[in-house]
């Protein structure tokens, strides 16, 4: 990851900055103010317990530079903070509070990096700014960017079954993860970056993956003033749904064919043996492989990609590089994903890329299950089983209460949740910027909803103009966020994301590169990844290994 130019915010005056903070007027022109490293010190202390709205800091810690070999964890000379709002007693009787963390370096960039969620939250991650893709060697921190996290109101309970889960008996935390911890964990963070440097952030970056790329989708939408750019990975924008899906329709499905567990129930990680997999991913390749034109184990022409797993069924006889009758159903269920007793698509069909095949163990299943029956559903089903409730709960009833209230739940899970809407008027108007990248072999969250939702954003405001503010990119083999065995997951979104805010440059193309990892097909292998809906398309000669050699059609 590049730097942009760093300020040394040599940090000076800080009782003069603290007192300008307090006065009108715009920072637009100003520059932060010059202090020693002794200042700095002395200045980051006397932030512990300054007020933010609704809470205050708590912790205030000078942390020293790391040494050795820079990785994605290291961290430059920083102040770093903790600080909580709205402490409260939740109406299941237990304390609540929406916490942040956040880093100010030494030398700042004058710039602002909102480090997105994960999983249900409920943890507050170091504030490091990761970035996007596999195979960090650096962060935001120390690029320069001050950073926050927050744990989105609540905090998982340990010690209990389901413990991550539990906070969706209560309305507010409900809430403040599902969108309200967007602007009350920005304001406060940049209260004190104006206060500590002297001046606001000239630019303001939201990152995430998977509910962070949620976190983003809802940012653009809901509150678009708050970002010059966004990045939203893998976007779990339609979570509630993503999530009937991923457990009660998945579930249900692979309980026909999954052998029984200790318990003598359906052991649904296991309904396809290895053997099975492989044949999956092979009838896959044998369909798809070279329809980009080179035969590389990697299937780039996403979109043409459409075969019939009933086909792989074995006949007469075979019994190599086939499945059985049963199985092919299963796997034909699979993924053409979930719908209602009514026909209505639940959430969406999965893409047939070779990295797929692993879809077949359920690996998000427990998180899915403990989200759609504690946190989205309404009223929310408190449970221990979560097996029990996949194998047991009716689609077309949980479905429905994805869109229910009460007296007490005043938002419907897809209300504070989701964030499907293509109306980014106002994030378009003021000059925001939106990268959407998604793998094709992400076993949480389909390139098909994520692509039938840029359509939906090319329908309102046409082809052109949707690319002039934002821009979707689809990575073949790789996993959820990165990762995967046959896919390219380094490739650099935020830098793309930079250079299109701060100097205009839209990202055509992205080069991604495989990572030398252990289990990964081809350490080094480059492609490119097209703006969608372009597709890398071998030129016909030249090594396969090589980036260059693909074209964008």
């Amino acid at each position: 990851m590049k730097s942009l130019r760093q300020t040394t915010i040599s940090a000076s005056a800080v009782l003069f900055a603290l007192a300008l903070s307090g006065c009108g007027g715009s920072d637009d022109d100003a520059t932060p103010i010059s202090m020693t490293l002794e200042q700095f010190q002395s200045a980051c202390a006397a932030l512990n317990g300054t007020a933010v709205t609704g809470g205050a800091v708590s912790e205030s810690t000078y942390t020293e530079a790391s040494t050795g070999a820079v990785t994605a964890t290291s961290v430059p000379q920083h102040c770093l903070l903790r600080g909580a709002m709205n402490q409260r007693t939740g109406i299941d009787g237990k304390p609540y509070a929406l916490g942040f963390e956040l880093s100010l370096p030494y030398q700042w960039n004058s710039r602002f990096y909102y480090q997105g969620g994960s999983g249900v939250d409920g943890t507050l991650f170091r504030a490091l700014g990761a970035y996007t893709g596999g195979g960090n060697t650096r962060n935001a921190l120390l690029d320069g960017y001050a950073v926050v996290t927050t744990d989105s109101g609540h905090r998982a309970e340990t010690g209990v079954a389901n413990g991550s889960f539990l906070f969706g008996a209560d309305p507010q935390a409900r809430y403040e993860y599902g969108d309200q911890q967007l602007p009350q964990v920005t304001a406060a963070a940049k209260s004190l970056i104006r206060r500590f440097y002297g001046i606001q952030p000239v630019r303001s970056y939201f990152v995430g993956c998977s509910n962070g790329g949620r976190q983003a989708m809802v940012a653009a939408q809901r509150y678009p003033d708050l970002f010059d750019g966004i990045v939203a990975a893998a976007p779990g924008f339609r979570l509630t749904q993503a999530s009937i899906q991923g457990s009660v329709y998945q579930a249900q499905i692979a309980a026909a064919i999954a052998p029984a567990g200790a318990d003598g129930r359906p052991d649904i990680t296991r309904t396809l043996t290895a053997d099975d997999q492989a044949v999956v991913r092979q009838r896959i390749l044998d369909a798809c492989d070279a329809l980009d034109g080179a035969n590389d184990g990697m299937v780039s022409r996403m979109s043409a990609c459409k075969p019939d797993p009933l086909t792989w069924a074995c006949e007469g006889g075979a019994s190599s590089n086939c499945l059985s009758p049963e199985k092919a159903s299963y796997v034909k269920k699979l993924f053409d994903g979930a719908r209602t007793s009514a026909g209505e698509q639940v959430y969406a069909p999965w893409p047939f890329d070779p990295g797929m095949a692993a879809q077949t163990a359920n690996p998000f299943y427990t998180i899915f299950a403990g989200e759609a029956s504690h946190i989205y559903t309404t009223p929310p089903t408190i449970t221990a089983d979560l097996l029990g409730y996949g194998l047991t709960a009716a689609i077309d009833a949980e479905f429905a209460k994805l869109t229910a209230t009460t007296a007490t739940f005043t938002r419907s899970g897809n209300d504070f949740t989701n964030a499907e809407s293509p109306n980014m008027d106002r994030f378009r108007a003021r000059g925001g910027k939106l990268i959407i990248f998604n793998g094709a072999a992400d076993l949480a969250f389909s390139i098909h909803d994520v692509q039938a939702y840029y359509r939906k954003v090319q329908a309102r405001y046409g082809d052109d103009q949707t690319a002039a503010f934002t821009r979707a990119f689809f990575v073949p083999g790789m996993g959820h966020c990165s990762g995967g065995s046959y896919g390219t997951d380094q490739f650099n979104a935020v830098g793309a994301l930079v250079d299109w805010v701060e100097k205009g440059a839209a990202p055509d193309v992205m080069v991604s590169t495989a990572r030398a990892a252990a289990g990964v097909a081809w350490p080094g292998r480059t492609r490119p990844l097209c703006a969608y809906p372009q597709e890398a398309v071998y030129k016909g000669s030249g090594s396969i290994e090589d980036a260059a050699n693909f074209s964008c059609q």
